[in-house]
């Protein structure tokens, strides 16, 4: 009688959970949405839900004369995301700033020719945490033209 009762019970517990992390992601989308300023039109959000130390890769077609903005949040443990936006191998902008060796947590760029940009975006371990932990976040791109 203990073990139906004893398994029913895990498996409420790990649903739970498992409802827990969704809307913990679904608040996540919302808050990246939101950190996108009002001057700017809202675009895209890219979802993320990668392992600690996996790279994931976004396109997105940019126009020239634009200036877009990116922002992003996540959860998970005390990982850092560094996000680079690449256009034919070369760095256009990066969320890690090289002077203060600090992660952002975006960045402002404005387009200077029309084509397809890719976010390339990693999760990085701090030194106090090297387990693998499931990530969940969301990047969010917002445009305007520029005169």
């Amino acid at each position: 009688m203990r073990t139906p009762l004893l398994t029913f019970l895990l498996l409420f517990l790990s649903s739970a959970c498992v409802l827990a992390q969704a809307d913990t992601c679904d608040s996540l989308q919302r808050k990246s949405i939101a950190k996108i300023s009002r001057d700017y039109t809202y675009a895209k959000t890219f979802p993320m839900m990668k392992r600690t130390g996996e790279a994931a890769s976004s396109a997105l077609v940019m126009s020239e004369g634009s200036v877009y903005t990116v922002k992003f949040s996540a959860v998970g443990g005390e990982e850092k995301i560094v996000l680079n936006l690449v256009n034919n191998g070369t760095v256009m902008a990066s969320s890690y700033n090289k002077v203060t060796q600090r992660c952002l947590d975006g960045f402002t760029v404005k387009c200077e020719k029309t084509g397809m940009y890719y976010f390339n975006y990693e999760i990085r371990e701090s030194s106090k945490e090297k387990d693998k932990k499931s990530v969940c976040g969301y990047i969010s791109v917002g445009f305007k033209r520029s005169n």
